[in-house]
């Protein structure tokens, strides 16, 4: 069946579009098929030829053997008669050619025939003339030249060597007769390649004349194609980048430069999740003519697509349904950003126009897989952050353990002594823990230090840390706080844990000790052997209290009307 110019023009559409694409469809099959015919000729052809270079190679090894077998033959027979002017270095190179080539040797067993039907190989009957010759010419250096004839004679050296010349002989007329053969099939296959390019030729010239139509069409796949290209180069050098991005900053950095390049003429803001998964927080924009209207959080009930787990656009102008949290005048394209199982953000697409919502739609795939690449980077940056949490922190309680205290206690310390701040320490030790332990159990005791712990964080404040300094003692560092704030401070704190008893059926109450630089200390070391000294005075004098260390010598500041000098101030509980 023709299907005519007149018949195209006249069906709909998408007929016409679906007749277009399967005549593509088969000319490319039948230029596949005619490549596919192509390439088995052309490695038909090279087959044979490589099989006749490789017949011809072995013909020449096999002529080789054969003129040195000649070679040997005649010098043995020249020494033999007395002819001393043959060269002893002929033999050698006649010797060394028989040695190389044993393989050679082995294509000669089938032509072998010898009178008393016995059957040998071709190597056995070399090794065997090699040390009859080896004998003969012995005898020949002695002057015994007739006996060296009649070895000759009695060992059936020429009948063997005939032998060897007429298997050679049968090998070189069987391995001609082979040479006519490849090249009859070398010249077919020359012939068949020739036909099918020019078959090839004729199909590739009427393909081009009927898909000229389709010339644009397919130009503009080639486009796209190439802008995919493009895209998953950037998408991947985007991967590449996350990969080391440290923290979000850097991730967000690397965001906003891939996004001006994949998706142009578009704005966008990230929403990542808080701490506590109640809400989102605006993370980084870029490109947003209205970046004032952007709301710095979203809760998950304000926002379809998170509600949905799909992408979800925002139509100008109030159309149709929107987020509670869309305030924005553009259109808005919002893809929930899920990692290993769990949704870690939202993206936000933004475009101005009439076509706006179009535009967005086009570019769902590709804002996704921006999406899909944050999501993983920050979900790694999240493990990694939470990797390096295990490893600083107490799995207990929470706390950050004594090697995160030690390193950042002397940083903070050497940064008030430059800059003339001061830093306080809190020494916390649980009275009578080990008898705790032994009356209620370890889960109590467990349970008791975990309540400590929080009971400590919830006194601090955000620049405070608090650490585990071991077993049921820890500590606590405040920067920019005097001895007296601290002294309030771990009064504070001795209450709350006093507090824990009620709940436990038991006596909770801790000792605290209290330093600080430069009042009583003027180092880190100090300044914690100061807080445990001072803590283990408040234990001595009666526990649950608390007790300042002593001020340095000379010492002139805030605390001078307390009485420090005789022993630890105790504020203890009445």
């Amino acid at each position: 069946m023709v299907i005519t110019d007149s018949a195209l023009q006249a069906s709909a559409p998408h007929e016409r579009q679906g007749l277009i694409r399967r005549r593509m469809v088969g000319q490319v099959c039948l230029v596949l098929l005619m490549i596919t015919i192509v390439m088995s000729g052309f490695f038909f052809t090279n087959w044979n030829q490589q099989a006749l270079l490789d017949l011809r190679e072995g013909g020449r090894q096999v002529r080789i053997a054969q003129e040195a077998l000649m070679d040997a033959e005649a010098y043995v027979l020249n020494k033999s008669l007395g002819d001393h002017a043959v060269e002893h270095s002929t033999y050698s190179r006649a010797l060394e050619a028989l040695h190389s080539r044993d393989t050679q040797f082995t294509k000669l067993d089938r032509f072998l025939r010898a009178p008393d039907g016995t059957r040998r190989s071709a190597v056995a009957i070399v090794k065997a003339l090699e040390t009859s010759w080896t004998d003969v010419l012995a005898v020949a250096r002695d002057g015994r030249l007739d006996e060296a004839q009649v070895m000759l004679r009695e060992r059936g050296n020429a009948a063997q060597v005939a032998g060897l010349r007429a298997a050679f002989d049968r090998f070189l007329v069987e391995w001609n007769s082979q040479f006519a053969s490849y090249e009859t099939r070398i010249e077919i296959g020359k012939v068949f390649v020739l036909l099918s390019e020019l078959v090839i030729g004729a199909v590739m010239i009427f393909a081009f004349r009927a898909g000229a139509r389709d010339a644009r069409a397919r130009q503009a796949a080639i486009a796209q194609m190439d802008e995919s290209r493009t895209q998953v180069g950037h998408l991947f050098e985007m991967t590449d980048m996350l990969q080391s991005a440290a923290d979000r900053h850097d991730a967000n950095a690397v965001l906003r430069a891939t996004a001006g390049q994949l998706i142009g003429g578009f704005g966008g803001a990230l929403y990542v999740f808080n701490n506590s998964r109640d809400r989102l927080i605006l993370s980084t924009s870029w490109a947003c003519e209205d970046a004032d209207a952007l709301p710095e959080t979203i809760t998950v009930n304000q926002c379809w697509a998170m509600k949905r787990g799909k992408p979800h656009i925002n139509r100008s102008g109030g159309r149709a349904l929107c987020c509670e949290h869309h305030a924005s005048a553009a259109a808005a394209l919002e893809i929930p950003m899920m990692a290993r199982g769990e949704n870690l953000g939202l993206l936000q697409i933004f475009a101005h126009g009439a076509e706006a919502e179009e535009r967005l739609s086009r570019i769902l795939s590709l804002s996704s897989a921006l999406g899909d690449a944050m999501s993983l980077a920050l979900s790694n940056i999240a493990l990694r952050e939470k990797l390096r949490n295990q490893a600083l922190r107490d799995p207990l309680t929470g706390l950050y353990n004594r090697r995160y205290m030690e390193d950042s206690l002397d940083r903070y310390v050497r940064l008030a002594e430059r800059e003339g701040r001061k830093v306080s320490v809190i020494m916390i030790d649980l009275d009578h823990f080990k008898r705790l332990n032994d009356e209620h159990g370890h889960a109590t005791g467990d349970a008791v230090l975990r309540e400590a712990a929080a009971a400590i964080v919830g006194t601090l404040r955000e620049t405070d840390v608090a650490c585990r300094y071991g077993g049921e003692e820890m500590i606590v560092f405040l920067p920019d706080c005097d001895l007296d704030d601290a002294a309030v401070k771990a009064e504070q704190i001795r209450e709350r844990i006093e507090a824990l008893s009620g709940a436990h059926g038991a006596q909770v109450s801790a000792s605290l000790g209290v330093s600080s630089v430069p009042a009583t200390s003027s180092n880190s070391a100090d300044l914690v052997k100061a807080a445990d000294t001072a803590l283990y005075r408040a234990k001595h004098n009666g526990r649950n209290q608390v007790a300042l260390a002593p001020l340095r010598s000379g010492w002139r500041g805030p605390t001078d009307g307390l009485d420090q000098g005789a022993g630890p101030l105790a504020i203890a509980a009445e």
